[in-house]
């Protein structure tokens, strides 16, 4: 009996890559994934689901282990090919209790209470007769079929494959569910659709609900990283002195705090895009980075030479005339807005922007002054001109490499394997560049000030960002 609900159990051998494909339809790194075989011991559901609305089910199954003595005991029992699916459920209740056969059994009960079939094979191996008696299994339950040929090696058999899936299944496509994005996940559920025709319906209703979410979290993401630059560009932080108390005391406390207190606003930003794109079990490892750019340390010197703008582009942005170096750190009265010290740096040359280390960018330099009254130090905001832009870049870095990253993948992230990506805001269009080096510059003044209306104009640019890369 079919239900409105569709699903579809994943079949196939071990070690072919089901739990993969299952985690990343499901958008679920709770799936347990592992190289050793049989690892899934039992049939569990994975809904793919908006929210609180589930749209379709997943089934995890066993692999195979004993196919061509289960067809053999199947064969014996067959009458004609119209008794073929009761053979099949005679062979469940036979067995479903005991120790043979158990594999055979659980996966193929869910197939029998009315889900369809996902079959999938390993094309970096070449095809063997030996799979035809779980295909021909498969095919007696008369249960809808797709094959998926996954890519778990380097090797490519897939012109062998072909020509037998296509005797036993109606539909086959290719899946790498390491490397599938969502394009590929929708054209997987149109495929779907065409299984069965009451399933129609609620798998075209799931394939709007996926885009309007894809949507929903391009706006999401672009917010998120709106917030995190206005954040950044208006962050100060003061101390006051005790009356004992002088500058050098602190200043270099205080830039250490300063510092550490922008790196963690990057930090939960990464967390919320993570959260946003389902990965609450991801693991990165800053040691082990092949590219260390976006997980290296935020001031680290050689981060500012490779993301951000290069001084020529800064120069046609009009951004660097009169820039002048590091946030401003100064002794005011009571903690006012009035600053009594001195701007930090000085002007600097197109050629030297980006090469400063960015932590020299805010340090306290011996040049203070002092007024009566209690005295508050002052660092900050950040004032280099290409400290949003590095920003930017590591934050888009970023979002591209949790957004295309497979749930099915476990090792620890890296940034990405494509080394174009690396400097997006370097290739952005110009007149975009230009319209973000203006907002940036509107909300470095607001700094104390309600900066909603420049987030909201922020955000919209980012949006467009976001769907471009």
């Amino acid at each position: 009996m079919m239900h409105d609900l569709p699903k579809f159990a994943v079949i196939g051998r071990v070690n072919k890559g089901k739990s993969s494909i299952v985690s990343t339809l499901a958008e679920d790194d709770t799936v347990i994934i592992d190289r050793g075989a049989g690892t899934t011991r039992a049939c569990r559901e994975f809904p793919v689901r908006i929210d609180d609305t589930v749209l379709l089910l997943l089934i995890d199954t066993p692999g195979f282990q004993q196919a061509p003595r289960a067809l053999a005991w199947m064969k014996e029992h067959e009458v004609s090919a119209a008794n073929r699916r009761e053979v099949v459920a005679d062979f469940v209740r036979e067995f479903g209790h005991t120790d043979e056969f158990a594999d055979e059994c659980r996966l193929l009960q869910p197939i029998l209470e009315g889900a369809g079939i996902l079959y999938v094979v390993d094309g970096a191996k070449p095809f063997r007769r030996n799979y035809e008696a779980e295909m021909e299994i498969l095919r007696w339950t008369g249960q809808p079929r797709m094959a998926l040929i996954n890519h778990i090696g380097e090797g490519d058999f897939s012109k062998e494959w072909m020509p037998a899936l296509d005797q036993y299944f109606s539909i086959v496509r290719h899946f790498d569910a390491h490397r599938v994005s969502f394009a590929d996940r929708v054209r997987l559920l149109q495929s779907f659709r065409e299984l069965h025709d009451g399933w129609r319906a609620n798998l075209d209703q799931a394939i709007e609900s996926l885009q309007t979410e894809w949507q929903r979290r391009q706006r999401e993401a672009a917010h998120i990283i709106a917030r995190m630059l206005v954040d950044q560009l208006t962050f100060s932080k003061e101390l006051v002195l005790a009356r004992y108390e002088t500058p050098d005391d602190h200043k270099f406390k205080l830039e250490r705090e300063f510092h550490n207190a922008l790196r963690e606003r990057e930090r939960k930003a990464r967390q919320q895009i993570e959260k946003l794109y389902h990965h609450s079990k991801l693991e990165t490892d800053e040691q082990d980075l092949e590219k260390p750019v976006f997980e290296q340390d935020l001031f680290a010197e050689s981060t500012w030479n490779l993301l951000g703008l290069n001084p020529k582009q800064l120069i046609g942005l009009g951004a660097i005339t009169g820039a002048t170096v590091g946030g401003m750190i100064d002794l005011a009265v009571g903690g006012a807005s009035f600053l009594a010290g001195t701007v930090l740096g000085g002007a600097i040359g197109a050629g030297s922007a980006i090469f400063y280390s960015a932590q020299r960018l805010a340090t306290i330099e011996n040049i203070m002054k002092y007024v009566q009254g209690a005295q508050v130090l002052r660092i900050g905001p950040h004032r280099n001109k290409n400290f949003p832009w590095v920003l930017l870049d590591r934050a888009l870095l970023h979002y591209i490499s949790i957004r295309d990253l497979a749930h099915s993948r476990r090792e620890r992230l890296h940034l990405t394997e494509n080394q174009e990506k690396t400097g997006l805001v370097s290739r952005l269009d110009h007149e975009l560049r230009k319209q973000l080096a203006r907002q940036f510059e509107e909300i470095r003044k607001k700094t104390g000030d309600d900066t909603s209306k420049e987030l909201t104009r922020l955000s919209k640019l980012l949006l467009q960002v976001v769907k471009e890369i």
